[in-house]
Formats: structure tokens, C-alpha cells, sequence
């Protein structure tokens, strides 16, 4: 008896362990301490890391106003805020998994800084100054959104339109966001290179790295509830997308490996009605901007003015 308690106790321990190491892989968050501009890891040595970087730097390098607020949770948040022209829009930037917004939003971002738009960059949790150690792919990310709004509205008051802003994570991010009750003056969101569901894009994530999903996705679906003690199947972009009242842009490389286009193709056919979208040849994850800039910045500009 005493040999079969040992065995289970042994047994229960290494699950807990796979787990744990399930857990650490795919949600916990170790970026603080690294470089704010330092390019993403699937740009590698691509020829537009150079561009990347100097536009990184260059943000970083701007005056800004470090604000704070608080999640539904408790969490501190906070973000860089760079002040626009009086009367303008305030636009508000979501990054990607495991990056910044310096890094995320140095061509878009310095973009609409330069048109005169307010800009608010966010710490995404458990990133950069704020709090928090658990990525949860957009389920509770998506209140967060909600939560910047509401800062905005109380420090600028609810008169200002809010443009909302996502890449990648960020992306999956404002596009579940969507279906939460927006307060009148967010006027549309764009998101670039999006996912359509946390399972969708974390399989997808196992099959780049040779491991099976099928195998891999319970284990990681269980982690989740237990050391980051949320659902991840709460909710996906594709189903929030369909109570949105707010219009929506998305963009996406055609040769994007890391999140394919398909992904944005479901979210976008979810609520065709409400979602324009435009792709761009021969572009990477996140290289939209960097790979054709005045188109991208000519259909950012025209939706925006088409919505305004």
C-alpha cells in the first residue's frame, strides 16, 4: 500500500510538473528587463530588422507621459501617452505576445503621432511596467480594453474619439474586445495580423515547432485553469466580433507564417458587413507597415476619415 501511495504521489508530481512547464511555455510572460526596441524573434535577421529597430529607437527617444489605471482585477497597467493636437483623436495601441509597444507601434504608431493624433501605448499585462505574469491570449486582455477606454474617458472626458489599435495578441486582443459595451465615442478598431482564437493560434504555434496539437492542447487547456486560473476558451475573436457596433479594419501579410491570414479571413467573415480587410503581398507577421508604408498608412487614413 505504502509502494502504490508513493507510485500515485510520484505520478501526480510529474503531472503537476508538465503542467507547470506547460504553463511557463505558453502564458507566463519573462520579457521585463530586456530591450524595449529589441526587434521581435520571427523578424530574426530579416532585411527589415534595420528599419525596424532605427523606427523603435526613434519612438523610444520621444517625449512621452507615463500614465496608469488599474485592471477590473487589481492589476497595475500602464503606458506611454504622447500628446497630440488639440481636438484630434486619441488613438490607443495594443502590442504583440511577448513584445512592446515601442516595438509593435514604431512605423504605425510614429505614424499617427506625425498626423496629430494623441497616442497611448499600452503595457499590455503582466509586460514592461505592468503588473501581472500571466498571458491569457485575449480573454482577460479584452477587459483591459475596456478598462483604457474608461481612462481616457475620465482624464480627456467622453467626448474625444478613441481609435482602438492591435497587433498580433494586440490584435486578437481589440477584435475580442469588440464585443464589450464600448462606450459611444470608440469610433472603430484596426487590428493587424490578428488571430481568430487562442486554441487556433497556440496549435497552430505546436505544428511550427514540430509538436502535435491534438496531444499537446489538453495539457496546455489545463495549465491555464490551474496556474493561470482562467478559462481560454471563454471566448474568441471570431464570436465577439459578431456583437460589434463599431466598425473594423484588418490587415494581414499574405506570407505570414507565425499567424496565418486564414485566421483573419474567419474573423473577418464572422461580420463581413462590419469588417473591411486588406492584405499585403510578400509580407511577414507584423510587416505590413514596414513592406508597402504608404499604402498601409493610405488605408489607415481613409478609414479613419471614411468612420470619423
Amino acid at each position: 500500500m505504502i509502494v502504490l501511495i508513493i507510485i500515485a504521489a510520484v505520478v501526480l508530481i510529474l503531472i503537476l510538473a508538465g503542467l507547470f512547464t506547460a504553463y511557463h511555455k505558453v502564458f507566463y510572460c519573462p520579457v521585463k528587463g530586456m530591450s524595449e526596441t529589441q526587434s521581435a524573434n520571427v523578424i530574426g535577421n530579416h532585411p527589415l530588422r534595420e528599419k525596424a529597430d532605427a523606427l523603435a529607437k526613434e519612438v523610444y527617444e520621444l517625449p512621452c507621459e507615463f500614465v496608469e489605471t488599474r485592471s477590473f482585477d487589481g492589476l497595475k497597467l500602464s503606458g506611454r501617452y504622447y500628446k497630440g493636437k488639440e481636438n484630434m483623436p486619441i488613438c490607443i495601441c495594443f502590442h504583440g505576445y511577448r513584445g512592446s509597444a515601442v516595438r509593435d507601434y514604431a512605423g504605425g504608431g510614429l505614424y499617427l503621432m506625425q498626423q496629430g493624433y494623441h497616442v497611448l501605448l499600452v503595457d499590455e499585462r503582466a509586460h514592461w511596467r505592468s503588473e501581472g505574469h500571466t498571458i491569457t491570449f485575449g480573454i482577460r486582455e479584452r477587459r483591459d480594453v475596456l478598462t483604457w477606454v474608461q481612462f481616457v474617458n475620465r482624464r480627456f472626458g467622453d467626448d474625444i474619439p478613441i481609435w482602438l489599435f492591435g497587433i498580433s495578441l494586440g490584435g486578437g486582443t481589440v477584435l475580442m474586445g469588440s464585443g464589450q459595451d464600448l462606450p459611444g465615442n470608440v469610433k472603430g478598431i484596426v487590428a493587424d495580423c490578428p488571430f481568430n482564437s487562442p486554441k487556433d493560434i497556440i496549435c497552430h504555434v505546436c505544428r511550427l515547432i514540430h509538436l502535435n496539437p491534438d496531444l499537446c492542447w489538453p495539457i496546455v487547456w489545463l495549465s491555464a485553469h490551474i496556474f493561470g486560473h482562467f478559462n481560454i476558451n471563454e471566448t474568441t475573436a471570431a464570436k465577439d466580433v459578431v456583437k460589434t457596433k463599431v466598425p473594423i479594419l484588418i490587415m494581414h501579410g499574405e506570407v505570414d507564417n507565425f499567424v496565418p491570414m486564414s485566421m483573419s479571413k474567419e474573423v473577418r467573415d464572422a461580420n463581413p458587413s462590419m469588417i473591411e480587410m486588406h492584405t499585403f503581398p510578400d509580407a511577414g507577421h507584423g510587416l505590413s507597415y514596414l513592406y508597402d508604408t504608404k499604402r498601409y498608412q493610405r488605408i489607415i487614413s481613409e478609414f479613419m476619415s471614411k468612420h470619423s
